[in-house]
């Protein structure tokens, strides 16, 4: 079993709220949808749990 950490990107809502998005959930990396924000999580809460997590730049 191959044990890889989903890496993840972040975007910003219409609002500027900032998100953090699995890769494989965004159609776009410029923009993400409502829909594709839904299997987002926001980023202020993500940085409490950042070693579980890879972010990627674009």
């Amino acid at each position: 079993m191959i044990d890889e950490k989903v890496k993840y990107l972040k975007v910003k809502d219409a609002a500027g709220n900032e998100y953090l998005c699995p890769l494989d959930a965004l159609k776009t990396l410029d923009k993400a949808t409502d829909e594709e924000l839904a299997n987002c999580v926001e980023a202020e809460v993500v940085g409490r749990y950042s070693s579980d997590h890879e972010v990627v730049s674009r």
